[in-house]
């Protein structure tokens, strides 16, 4: 035999090995990250429930700013529509598909460029004494082979950026004027 196709019999085993590898590694991912919040479920939602505001925050925003971003719909209501394309932040768009309003958002995302992928961000707004708590999960599939790899440094591709833009969230909702208390003023002549 020659070495020649030695080299090629190990290069085959090699690339049957790693297909097998990848074939077996998981096929989809979730990540959850939260943060506290010293401000009112109703103020934190209405950052995230409008993509109009996400510019104040979002992490891919300040990884690139130069992006083009779309929106398009009602805030807050299903249907809201934020789409981008830029260079590092690729092409896609976001779609508002489900909300309790200032408790919880559902959203579906469409990766276009680099690659193609979809994915679901759920948001949960749990207020405790006028602060709250904000918690960021994000959930998709992971498509064979290249998808599967990927998936092994998902907590870096998203869940670094998504940490990053709860910070900036948490700094953005902080500085805003905490909202005004409503309180009762009774006129005491008027109690017989």
């Amino acid at each position: 035999m020659s070495i020649a196709k030695n080299l090629l019999i190990a290069l085959v085993l090699i690339l049957v090995i790693a297909t097998g590898v990848i074939y077996f590694l998981p096929n989809n991912y979730s990540l959850s990250n939260s943060i506290e919040i010293d401000r009112p479920a109703t103020l934190v939602y209405q950052q995230v429930a409008d993509f109009n505001k996400w510019g104040a925050w979002s992490p891919w925003k300040e990884m690139e700013p130069d992006a083009k971003v779309t929106i398009e719909g009602t805030p807050g209501v299903e249907g809201h529509k934020m789409s981008w394309e830029g260079k590092k932040v690729g092409t896609g768009h976001m779609t508002l598909t489900a909300y309790g309003e200032n408790e919880s958002l559902v959203c579906t995302d469409v990766f276009e460029k680099p690659w193609s992928a979809t994915a679901k961000d759920y948001w949960v707004f749990e207020e405790t004494n006028g602060k709250t708590k904000v918690t960021w999960i994000t959930g998709g599939g992971l498509k064979f082979p290249f998808g599967r790899l990927a998936g092994l440094r998902m907590e870096k591709i998203v869940g670094d950026p998504e940490r990053k833009g709860l910070a900036n969230l948490k700094q953005v909702c902080e500085a805003m004027e905490q909202p005004a208390v409503a309180t009762l003023v009774v006129d005491s002549s008027t109690i017989h």
